[in-house]
């Protein structure tokens, strides 16, 4: 293992990229991680707060409480596009009412949150997590981090056991390295769910505010409308990405989520850069497909080709170490991915990566998965555990993995919410778990090593919007073909589409079988 302390390189810069450090304990944290003497410093009501030297951060204060927003944010509801101003709409407003809710429901970005009074510190994530946000209370200090493994570092953490058996489970590394329920691999540690909100003092307790509404899907008469209010939302988040950054770039494959970014930017197109790369021969398809649909739209499209020879690279081992602690240790970095950090950090030519994740957590993906049109309606913690990972020869994890999941819907109050508003729970598990706990581990600390990056889709008032499209529209990805032929028809005429070369009939099956068949199993 490199030891950062005595191997100082440019990489050692990026340990922790983009990461913030909350703390009550800000002596401890300068002496066990000496890299935060570079970070930016701050107090906030007697909180030491670090924050990545290329990082942002914003305060605002009232005799009553502090705001803090690590990341950055904006506001496509109402056309705002200066963090500052966020904060001080979010503290003009009664902390905690239904109109409080609802306007930090219509925030857009990449960010973690914080109100800090003399009672302690209520923090949460932004919309699906993408800037990491896990929090402990050890010693009778608080602590908030976007890694746990910075935590870890501190304190001497030991893995938690159960972490440690599961990642020998011989198929934990299918579907992305992340953790069930708010578990990271320290049991001193949580991770913020998304949707949640955790009040830390001399405890820590954990409040659900999403989804508190009814839920019910428009009719068709209304639809027309649905989708052009839908529409108006993601052509306004394009419109503050433009006016925000000065260089901002739309990552772009053939496929249905960024197709439909590209279209939503309509008015503005001409203000982006579009990108591709190609670091596995997969892609390949992906990035010609985009580059065909710029030069029909008369836009520049570049493609960057990852050379993925590690013997090509002298920071091969160095960045896959960095990108391994990222993880917390919980699996290595691809080849290709650790070669595409090395190259595109010396050749990227924009300020902003605008990426089109979190879209699917209104896409049925789990209806697409297994084939299914429905799903009972009351969530059991076996049904998460299928949808986890594979355990098939592997009991004792299952069986393990079900309390976690258990606790999960309990402690974030979940399965209370889905009872009472009557939202489909397969949409909060890729929301909260695949999103929450893989995407932020992924766009913190791997992604980000290279360049900033928004989410446009990573907005709780649009997600709920697109939610509330009828299931059949939503399985059959209509919604996002009206939305294109809405904003620009042109993308969709074209017919260039690239389909996932995993999503095959026979995986379908065979998942499908193994989720059922794991859902009726009593061990």
């Amino acid at each position: 293992m490199i030891c950062w302390k005595d191997k100082m390189t440019a990489w050692n810069d990026s340990l922790y990229t983009y990461g913030y450090l909350l703390t009550n304990d800000g002596q401890l944290a300068i002496q066990r991680l000496p890299e935060l003497v570079k970070w930016q410093y701050d107090t906030i009501r007697g909180y030491s707060l670090f924050v990545y030297p290329k990082q942002k951060y914003y305060t605002y204060s009232t005799s009553e409480r502090s705001l803090l927003l690590v990341g950055h944010a904006y506001d496509p509801f109402n056309m705002i596009s200066d963090e500052n101003e966020i904060l001080a709409d979010l503290a003009s407003l009664e902390y905690g009412s239904n109109e409080y809710r609802d306007r930090y429901d219509q925030v857009t970005g990449v960010f973690f949150f914080a109100v800090i009074d003399d009672n302690g510190i209520t923090a949460t994530c932004d919309c699906a997590g993408m800037l990491g946000a896990n929090y402990a209370l050890i010693n009778n200090m608080q602590v908030f981090s976007a890694y746990s493994q910075m935590i870890a570092d501190i304190y001497d953490l030991k893995e938690d056991p159960y972490v440690t058996k599961l990642k020998k489970s011989k198929l934990f590394h299918w579907y992305g390295w992340y953790l069930p329920g708010d578990l990271t691999p320290y049991s001193e540690i949580k991770r913020i769910i998304p949707n949640t909100e955790v009040h830390v003092t001399d405890k820590a307790s954990i409040h659900r505010f999403y989804p508190r509404k009814q839920y019910g899907t428009v009719n068709n008469e209304a639809y027309p409308a649905h989708v052009n209010n839908i529409c108006t939302i993601m052509n306004n988040n394009l419109k503050l990405i433009a006016e925000k950054w000065i260089a901002p770039a739309i990552s772009l494959t053939g496929g249905t989520d960024s197709k439909t970014s590209l279209a939503c930017a309509a008015g503005v197109q001409d203000r982006f850069s579009y990108f591709s790369y190609i670091s596995l021969p997969r892609e390949e398809t992906d990035a010609l497909a985009a580059q065909s649909i710029c030069k029909a739209l008369g836009l520049e499209h570049k493609i960057y080709r990852i050379d993925t020879d590690p013997a090509h690279h002298t920071e091969f081992e160095e960045v896959s170490e960095l990108l391994e602690r990222h993880y917390a240790y919980l699996g290595k970095a691809n080849t290709n991915d650790i070669c595409k950090r090395i190259e595109l950090r010396s050749r990227i030519d924009f300020d902003v990566e605008v990426k089109s994740w979190v879209a699917e957590v209104a896409r049925a993906s789990r209806y697409k998965r297994y084939g299914k049109k429905s799903f009972p309606k009351k969530i059991r913690p076996r049904m998460l555990t299928s949808m986890y990972k594979l355990f098939a020869f592997d009991r004792a994890n299952a069986v393990a993995t079900d309390r976690r999941f258990k606790d999960y819907l309990e402690n974030t109050g979940l399965q209370k919410a889905i009872e009472i508003t009557g939202y489909p729970w397969t949409e909060f598990f890729v929301w909260e778990i695949v999103f929450g706990g893989w995407g932020g581990l992924a766009l913190t600390g791997e992604h980000m090593l290279t360049n900033e990056i928004t989410v446009p889709y990573n907005n709780r008032a649009l997600l709920d919007m697109m939610l509330r499209t009828p299931l059949g529209k939503r399985i059959s990805d209509q919604l996002q073909k009206d939305m294109m032929d809405h904003m620009d028809a042109r993308i969709e005429r074209l017919g260039i589409h690239v389909v996932n070369g995993n999503e095959t009939k026979q995986r379908e099956m065979l998942e499908r079988a193994y989720y059922m068949i794991n859902n009726l199993l009593p061990w």
